[in-house]
């Protein structure tokens, strides 16, 4: 269950950095700075739930223990 949950965090993450990040450029190249900033604020929030996702991914994922 933690382990489902630790991807969605990471793809959660993953969307909201890539679009926030796109939508920042976008809204700073047509002049709307107040709105570019909000998005460009809301990056390292993205990047902290892909951290936290991809954790809890490799903290949790089952390991093989063959040992050939």
């Amino acid at each position: 269950m933690l382990l489902l949950l630790g991807r969605i965090v990471f793809f959660v993450g993953l969307l909201i950095t890539v679009v926030t990040l796109i939508a920042g450029f976008v809204l700073l190249y047509k002049d709307i700075q107040n709105w570019a900033q909000a998005c460009f604020m809301a990056v390292p929030f993205g990047f902290m739930l892909m951290f936290a996702g991809l954790s809890t991914n490799i903290f949790l994922e089952p390991r093989s223990t063959d040992k050939d």
